[in-house]
């Protein structure tokens, strides 16, 4: 019996490889981030925009500039990327 593993795509390496330094580090700029051994510029603005879609991080105003922030995440059950956790607030609407 021949199976294979399929290794992870580069996309999912480097939204990891910056998931993680966030969660090290705090919040970084682009810049900061493109300087993490085999990452260029091109692949952390690709995936801070994919990253920042799903709401996995966030970009904040800083100056000039932009910080991306990661948002604190419920575990995801699939073990791919955390996805993060909505808090839903109840209203009460008056009855007509």
């Amino acid at each position: 019996m021949n199976s294979t593993i399929e290794s992870p795509g580069p996309s999912v390496l480097t939204d990891e490889k910056i998931v993680a330094a966030l969660k090290m580090s705090g919040p970084l700029t682009i810049e900061e981030m493109s300087s993490i051994p085999g990452m260029s510029w091109v692949q952390v603005f690709s995936a801070v925009d994919r990253l920042s879609r799903s709401g996995v991080v966030s970009l904040r105003r800083i100056g000039l500039g932009y910080q991306v922030v990661y948002n604190q995440a419920a575990p995801s059950p699939s073990g791919s990327l955390p996805q993060p956790s909505a808090v839903v607030a109840e209203t009460s609407l008056p009855q007509v």
